[in-house]
């Protein structure tokens, strides 16, 4: 029976296509070059192509580490997460899940708290959610398993459900214990993911029905 849901922000939660564009556009234009179509550069980042071959379509290769440096510092920022929204049906099946007596923990890689919980307070998701981890980026999945046992030491692996949206979230729960399910709303496509076998694969939350587990 399941009692406990993990779930990463980014992509389950949140939309941050937008967020992530203007963040690229605005460094391109800061270094002369014209950003690709929003479109365009959605689909390289699902695909998972590299960075450098992201900017070569701008003819921007040259600007690679300057590039990262200004990303890792503005991504983050109350300007860019202001392009934030939230996924469809999101809140209410969060609702109904809080409702239904199961523990929500939210489990992210956002660097800066306190800009984590201003957007998750302007969202209103703040009160639905039992737990918020932080978790390092360069720890990976392994890492945000780590977190949860740390902080989290009563949950048990065996009542508990994973929900994410990238190789990271498939990662944790496969170190922490528990199945993963996992959202092609995201970062990542839908046959990228099942290449990679997770347990259950849906477009978005509004899709996970819980009633697929057995009570027993």
């Amino acid at each position: 029976m399941i009692k406990t849901l993990i779930l990463d922000l980014d992509g389950p939660i949140l939309d941050g296509k937008l967020r992530h564009y203007a963040c690229y556009s605005q460094i391109l234009n800061m270094y002369g070059y014209t950003p690709i179509s929003l479109e365009r550069y959605w689909e390289m980042k699902r695909n998972r192509l590299p960075l450098k071959k992201q900017l070569l379509v701008s003819g921007a290769e040259a600007i690679q580490e300057q590039f990262l440096q200004a990303w890792l510092e503005k991504i983050e920022q109350p300007d860019f997460l202001r392009h934030d929204c939230l996924q469809l049906g999101v809140k209410e099946k969060l609702e109904e899940w809080r409702n239904s007596g199961l523990e929500l923990v939210l489990a992210t890689m956002r660097r800066f708290p306190k800009y984590l919980q201003q957007q998750l307070i302007n969202f209103g998701l703040n009160s639905l959610l039992d737990h918020i981890l932080v978790c390092e980026h360069q720890l990976g999945g392994i890492g945000k398993a780590q977190q949860v046992q740390k902080f989290l030491p009563q949950i048990s692996p065996s009542n508990c459900l994973w929900i994410g949206d990238t190789e990271i979230d498939i990662e944790a729960a496969r170190s922490f214990g528990c199945l993963i399910w996992v959202v092609t709303c995201g970062i990542r496509t839908k046959t990228y993911l099942a290449s990679l076998s997770p347990d259950f694969i849906d477009s978005d939350l509004r899709h996970i029905n819980l009633k697929s587990f057995s009570n027993d």
